[in-house]
């Protein structure tokens, strides 16, 4: 009887592949910050392309939070993934708060120790 009134009740399974989409974007945009502290190719492209990820980054964690709220059944606690969520999306704000401020200073040079930073942002886990 429990099995069948499970199969009634909301249940949203692309959380994980959410997850997945939106390290992606993390991913992408360190790559951007780190090609732009070291002075590589076209510091604007970088910059507009860490805009976009963010942008990109916040309609996944949208898409996240909508499904938390729609579903009976999360794979995990809700508040956990809320979490987690929002604090994958609060690296990539970062992120894009540092374009900003580039841009706001016509920044074209960093210092050696800003680009050890964004080296280190990029570099895979594990």
């Amino acid at each position: 009887m429990l099995g069948w009134f499970r199969k009634l009740l909301p249940r949203e399974d692309k959380f994980f592949e959410l997850f997945e989409a939106h390290s992606q974007t993390v991913l992408g945009a360190a790559d951007a910050l780190k090609a732009l502290l070291a002075g590589e190719g076209d510091a604007a492209a970088h910059c507009d392309r860490i805009v976009a990820l963010e942008d990109r980054a916040d309609d996944i964690t949208r898409d996240v939070m909508l499904a938390v709220r729609r579903s009976f059944i999360t794979p995990f606690d809700r508040g956990d993934i809320k979490d987690l969520i929002q604090s994958m999306d609060d690296a990539i704000d970062m992120m894009h708060k540092t374009v900003k401020t580039v841009r706001l200073y016509e920044q074209t040079s960093f210092d050696p120790g800003m680009r050890e930073m964004g080296a280190s942002s990029s570099m895979p886990l594990g």
